[in-house]
């Protein structure tokens, strides 16, 4: 037997990568054959999986292994994970089915139409794309959410305000009336019209790539890069196809499931719904096999439509099994993603670096009273302002102090940890679900439900946090955002869960004193609590901790040499950003007093993080700037209908994050601190104080030119005298005690 074993394993391997990959598809239809032909299971399975769902989820799982495909094809070539790619795909998606629903253009002429659209858009963002070449590739994928958000608001203008296409619930038919019978689900045209364009696509990507000189370099350059260009491979040239290739497809994708998924133009909430299925199926790929990940695609799609099958109305917990596939990838795959990541700067170290005021002058009296005398300004002004605001301005600033809260945890998370997370209001939401939930059926007091939401936040991020251990930056953004899909789509689902979700919040009294029905103590508490929050991360920041998490971020391979605990360092960040994050959303649920579907969506969580990354997540006060700005903008009603523009907050914001990232890597913050140092260089000029970390990067004209630099530059080209001020003969003075000083014999 373990002859036989032996030899069918030495056969398996000897066989090539593409014929292993059919001999298991092959084997796999066949085992599925089986099953449905056994005498119990067939008849489970023809109950609970249906041989026409099956053949439903394998179509769907085509389109998203399309998607995936994209992804990858980009994360080879210029790896990063590209959370614009459903973006582009919408933007040229939505054109073209809005030509064809309101401006009568045939479909069939239309889904040309917006594959090219496809090729373009993946062509302008390639341009963008490339003005970041020479960042890390975690500032690349911050990137591609400010892309995002600026492709969203084209999306819009070119639908709504030019096609007049606002939006489409459900789907419409396309003109290919044909019907195939698969007994419990009938394949109309739209599912068919899948059939007959994925497998030549599929087919002709496999030629390019595998046959063709392009496709070869393509592939080669994803491999080594700087080995392509000692070969003289244009790595520019072949990266702008791919982009164009990638473009495409997204474009196909969109179009392809638009006329049974239904279109909504320029929702920039919509792209981590539409991204995700392909993020997992990219994930469980490791974001390197395009085989592997058309099978993944195919599995997610079967499990899709089974779900769909077997759950009645629109089912949501397919969001929870994609998040459970990507933890479960990561995890079981974790060792050879860190290599990758290892390779090039994955942490957010790569940003601009923020300095603390230097020990010279930390002490002096003016640089101490200066600093107690603007923080007291600074909390006057928050304290005193809102005081004559309306009730609907204070609770607005009591949700902006919400959002601040959650900025500070993404400091310590991102900033000092170095894991990006996006989804840092699903964890708001966690700790909102518990806060609501003891308060309205168990009247606890306030200061305890705001501890068992920080408890619950801190669990909640260790658990999304887990493959943080042994993966860094890119592929944990992907986790944190499943989750707050997750959150966003099944837990705060009153279809799913009509008695978890709280909808009658009161407001209780403070200490039995304060009333917090009233707008203006709502806010002070809020106020307060989020001093505390500050106070605590400033005093994590001088703590050990920190600097073990700085160290850990910035090179941990070093810090495991000097026996550093770095799992305890991770998990710290993780626990801290996630306790403040729970007691940010203990608070909130206080405030709007219910949650309700989309309370919580992805979007926030993306936006949240850009604008901290704006403001400058190296420091608090970096983050609260940017953060605060942009509630501040939000509540600028005329932004949200520009004439012939539509809302362009999603611009503002997407613009100001790529201008941040290329310009201003420490983020607004840099401004503050540069002018900060600039005070300080003034204060050592007087006081005679020599501060390296102030003055070092100065250039000292005075010193720059020695005092014969023509001489020196002449003697050491051999072109003559170095020193005219030698007197006559002394070159022949040199030349004679030169000789006097050779050996004898040497003549």
């Amino acid at each position: 037997m373990t002859a036989v074993l032996s030899a069918g394993t030495q056969r398996w391997t000897g066989l090539s990568r593409s014929a292993r990959g059919a001999l298991g598809v092959l084997l796999g239809s066949l085992a599925v054959f089986l099953a449905y032909r056994m005498p119990l299971l067939g008849s489970f399975l023809e109950d609970k999986a249906p041989f026409g769902v099956i053949v439903t989820g394998v179509i769907v799982g085509t389109v998203t292994a399309l998607l995936a495909i994209g992804l990858i094809l980009i994360y080879k070539t210029s790896r990063f994970i590209n959370f614009a790619y459903a973006s582009m795909g919408s933007l040229a998606g939505v054109t073209a089915i809005g030509l064809h629903l309101e401006k009568g253009v045939p479909f069939f002429v239309a889904v040309p139409i917006g594959v090219a659209l496809g090729v373009a858009t993946g062509t302008g963002v390639e341009l963008i794309v490339r003005r970041f070449r020479n960042t890390s590739r975690l500032i690349l994928t911050v990137a591609s959410i400010g892309i995002a958000q600026i492709l969203s608001v084209i999306e819009a203008i070119i639908s709504v305000r030019v096609l007049g296409f606002v939006s489409l619930t459900g789907g419409f038919k396309i003109p290919l009336d044909i019907q195939l019978d698969l007994g419990v689900k009938t394949l109309f045209g739209d599912e068919i019209l899948i059939m007959m364009v994925v497998p030549p696509v599929l087919a002709g990507l496999a030629w390019f790539l595998l046959r063709t000189d392009v496709g070869v370099a393509v592939r080669a350059a994803a491999e080594n890069e700087d080995r392509a260009l000692l070969l003289g491979i244009p790595i520019r040239r072949l990266s702008m196809i791919v982009w164009m290739v990638a473009g495409a497809l997204a474009a196909l994708t969109f179009v392809l499931k638009a006329p049974f998924s239904g279109v909504t133009p320029g929702l920039a909430a919509a792209g981590p719904l539409l991204l995700l299925p392909a993020l997992a199926a990219a994930v469980v790929a490791r974001m390197e096999s395009l085989p592997t990940a058309l099978v993944a695609g195919v599995g997610l799609g079967i499990m899709e439509s089974v779900i769909s099958w077997n759950t009645p109305g629109s089912p949501t917990i397919q969001y929870v099994a994609f998040l459970i596939v990507i933890l479960a990838a990561l995890l079981l795959q974790s060792g050879k993603l860190s290599r990758a990541e290892e390779s090039a700067g994955s942490t957010w170290s790569a940003l601009g670096v923020l300095k603390p005021t230097p020990l010279e002058l930390r002490q002096l009296p003016e640089v101490r009273w200066a600093k107690r005398i603007l923080t007291g300004l600074v909390v006057l002004a928050f304290v005193f302002i809102p005081a004559t605001w309306s009730a609907s301005n204070l609770y607005l600033a009591c949700v902006a102090m919400v959002w601040a809260l959650a900025a500070v945890s993404l400091v310590i998370l991102t900033g000092w940890g170095g894991h990006i997370s996006l989804g840092q209001f699903a964890i708001v939401g966690v700790g909102a679900l518990v806060g609501g939930n003891l308060i309205q059926h168990q009247n606890v007091d306030l200061f305890l439900v705001l501890i068992a939401s920080g408890i619950t936040g801190a669990v909640i991020s260790l658990v999304v946090g887990l493959p943080a251990l042994r993966i860094r930056g890119l592929f944990l953004a992907v986790t944190t955002l499943a989750f707050a899909v997750a959150l966003d789509q099944y837990v705060l689902n009153f279809n799913n869960f009509p008695d978890l979700i709280p909808t009658d919040v009161g407001r209780p009294m403070l200490l039995e004193r304060f009333d917090l029905s009233q707008g203006r103590t709502m806010y002070l508490t809020s106020l307060a609590f989020l001093g505390l929050a500050i106070l605590s991360a400033q005093g994590l920041r001088k703590a050990r901790a920190a600097r073990v998490m700085i160290a850990t971020r910035d090179n941990q391979r070093a810090a495991d040499a000097a026996a550093i605990d770095t799992t305890k360092a991770k998990l710290s960040a993780f626990l801290m950003a996630g306790v403040i994050s729970g007691v940010a959303g203990g608070l909130h649920v206080v405030i709007v007093a219910s949650l309700n579907p989309g309370t919580y969506p992805p979007s926030d969580s993306l936006l949240v993080f850009a604008t901290a990354v704006i403001g400058g997540l190296g420091s608090i006060s970096g983050a609260l700037l940017g953060v605060l700005l942009f509630r501040f903008i939000e509540t600028l009603t005329f932004l949200g209908d520009v004439p012939g523009l539509g809302n362009i907050r999603p611009l503002l914001t997407g613009g100001m994050l790529l201008i941040v990232l290329l310009v201003l890597p420490g983020g607004l913050g840099q401004l503050m601190y540069n002018l900060r140092d600039r005070m300080l260089r003034r204060v050592a000029d007087r006081r005679g104080i020599l501060v390296p970390s102030l003055f070092a990067d100065k250039r000292d004209d005075t010193q720059d030119h020695a005092d014969n630099e023509v001489g020196l530059l002449s003697g050491a080209l051999g072109g003559g005298d170095t020193s005219p001020e030698s007197p006559p003969g002394a070159d022949d003075e040199d030349a004679d005690r030169e000789a006097e000083r050779e050996p004898v014999g040497a003549r």
